[in-house]
């Protein structure tokens, strides 16, 4: 398992480091100790797991967590500041762990980590997109519907704005909640927000959604709903 571990004070990085090697299977350790160097790391590699501290020479590590939440790796928080530690969950963190760092509540963490697939998930409640250079949160409530668009993903609002995401559908699917299916090759939506499935004719349906707005419904999917709606 790629794990990042982001931490300022070096003995603690070490100890994380050292508590990561015995309890993660087949870790493989990279260790930031600024804000910058961390990005750098996210950008250029692909991570399984993040261990943050979210105070980081000051600098405040929740920056980090924004850019971080639409990854599709995991995080653990790891901080002396419980207040921070509960907004955190916001961005779909999986745990945090306070510090000073028991060794007993650090194996309980990973081991809730590697026996679980899916529930860190359903804490998620925003999204992060890039907008001009800087980060922006998108409710999850606002997302109307979230569309293909190559190797990247275009999420459409209630209130009719579009935003273009750097991950595709596939990689936003493993970290939004499992509320999320793709209904159609080309979209994603909250199942909740479906009115009703329409039939077209030789073997096409469509989703209706709020305001008489409906998308393409695959015929797969269709077999798997129809005995919901």
């Amino acid at each position: 398992m790629n794990t990042l571990i982001v931490e300022d004070i070096t003995l603690i990085a070490e100890r994380i480091a050292d508590l990561t090697t015995a309890y993660v299977s087949g870790a493989k350790i990279t260790i930031s100790h600024t804000l910058e160097d961390a990005k750098l790391h996210i950008q250029e590699k692909a991570f399984d797991l993040l261990l943050l501290d979210l105070n980081l020479n000051g600098k405040d590590g929740f920056e980090l967590l924004q850019t971080a939440a639409a990854s599709s790796f995991q995080t653990i928080i790891i901080t002396a500041n419980r207040d921070q530690a509960a907004n955190a969950f916001d961005y779909g963190v999986f745990d945090f762990i306070s510090k000073p760092i028991l060794e007993t509540r650090f194996k309980v963490a990973i081991d809730r980590l590697q026996n679980n697939t899916a529930s860190y998930r359903e804490q998620l409640k925003q999204l992060a997109v890039k907008t001009k250079g800087a980060i922006q949160l998108i409710p999850l409530e606002k997302i109307f519907y979230i569309k293909a668009s190559g190797n990247y993903s275009e999420i459409y609002t209630k209130d009719k704005q579009c935003f273009l995401h750097d991950k595709n559908l596939e990689k936003l699917l493993a970290i939004l909640p499992e509320k999320y299916e793709r209904v159609h090759r080309s979209f994603v939506l909250d199942t909740n927000k479906i009115q009703k499935i329409i039939k077209h004719g030789s073997g096409k349906y469509s989703l209706q959604l709020q305001n008489d707005f409906s998308i393409p419904l695959s015929r797969e999917i269709y077999k798997k709903m129809n005995n919901h709606f």
